[in-house]
């Protein structure tokens, strides 16, 4: 295969779907990839160089997430992705170059399954928690889904996907809650905190990013293993200046890069905080940041308007030293109000 793709690297994947259905190598950017910080290993699993790897740096007694009224530390973080990892392997069956879909709002019990999965060499496709099982069955026929873990909260929709589905064989329920208490975090509890992750190639694919279908049917970007960590070292790294004191809030869904970026790429790559919130109404996000006081907040325009009104009737957000803002179009008034107001960029 990697004769058809030049300069890809090997590949740890036992089912090569992913790599098969990469687009024509001539319909590919140029990839700039000739700094030092960029040229990563052959073998590369970014869910390791995000948990392990900063345990091993020393910080394992960082917080690493906050949400649903409980903190986890990088080191609490590394050891429950590896009990879920190796659930996953052990009892689910998951092999390197599997798809495994992941439905949940934003909180750590999602963001330990994506790490699990991507461990265990799946290819993640997170989804929405407004999708219908309709939508949902849209993804799993073109990603050939057999497993999907959903936060049991939530579950109905997949469930009821899997009924008609000639893909779709599994379906298992995580506690999206801190409380342990559903299939999946049962099971796992009673795993060893080691894993030994799957070596995967830094050119396999470990995330299937659908868009939301607005021009039809929905269409999946791939992402490679190296993929997942040069947006946090070249973007995060030099534009947001991103120190493991950097506390993150915002509202994009995980299922959405933006929402994976900056709410747990980001972070966790340089040993930083993420607050993960359910309901990220601006009013909640306000809470968040006086309460955490947190430093980078990942939201859209509409929300800043809100924040501004929110500073003028006496919100404190004195410590955000940074705005990002996408999802729709930034308003050059939104813009130029924030930057007076706040003296932040």
């Amino acid at each position: 295969m990697s004769g058809e793709f030049p300069g890809l690297g090997p590949s740890g994947h036992v089912d090569d779907f992913a790599r098969r259905n990469l687009p024509p190598f001539q319909q590919w950017p140029q990839l700039l990839l000739d700094r030092p910080e960029f040229k990563y290993p052959d073998y590369l699993n970014a869910a390791v160089e995000l948990t392990d790897r900063i345990v091993e740096q020393g910080m394992g007694d960082r917080i690493a997430l906050i949400g649903n009224g409980r903190q986890r530390t990088y080191k609490e973080l590394t050891d429950w992705s590896n009990r879920l990892a190796h659930a996953l392997v052990e009892n689910y069956g998951v092999k390197p170059g599997n798809r495994v879909l992941i439905r949940s709002g934003n909180n750590p019990a999602l963001v330990a399954a994506w790490l699990a999965a991507t461990k265990a060499g799946a290819v993640v496709v997170n989804t929405m928690p407004m999708l219908r099982a309709g939508e949902l069955s849209k993804i799993v026929d073109k990603a050939e889904i057999a497993l999907a873990l959903t936060d049991s909260r939530i579950a109905d929709e997949l469930v009821a996907c899997a009924k008609t589905s000639k893909f779709l064989k599994q379906v298992v329920n995580f506690d999206g809650t801190s409380n342990h208490d559903a299939e999946l975090d049962r099971i796992a509890l009673n795993k060893p905190v080691k894993f030994d992750a799957v070596k995967t190639g830094r050119d396999d694919v470990a995330l299937l990013g659908f868009t939301s279908g607005t021009t039809g049917e929905p269409k999946a970007t791939m992402h490679f293993h190296r993929d997942l960590l040069i947006v946090a070292d070249g973007y995060a790294r030099e534009v947001l200046e991103v120190t493991p004191d950097d506390v993150f809030v915002g509202s994009p869904p995980l299922a959405f890069t933006f929402g994976l970026g900056g709410l747990a790429i980001f972070p966790l790559r340089f040993g930083a905080t993420a607050t993960l919130l359910e309901n990220a109404a601006p009013s909640e996000m306000i809470r968040i940041i006086e309460t955490y006081k947190a430093t980078i907040c990942f939201t859209a325009p509409t929300a800043y308007r809100a924040m501004m009104a929110a500073m003028d009737k006496g919100a404190d957000l004195s410590s955000l030293r940074l705005a990002v803002s996408a999802g729709e179009t930034l308003p050059a008034p939104v813009f130029e109000s924030w930057t007076r107001k706040t003296g932040k960029p």
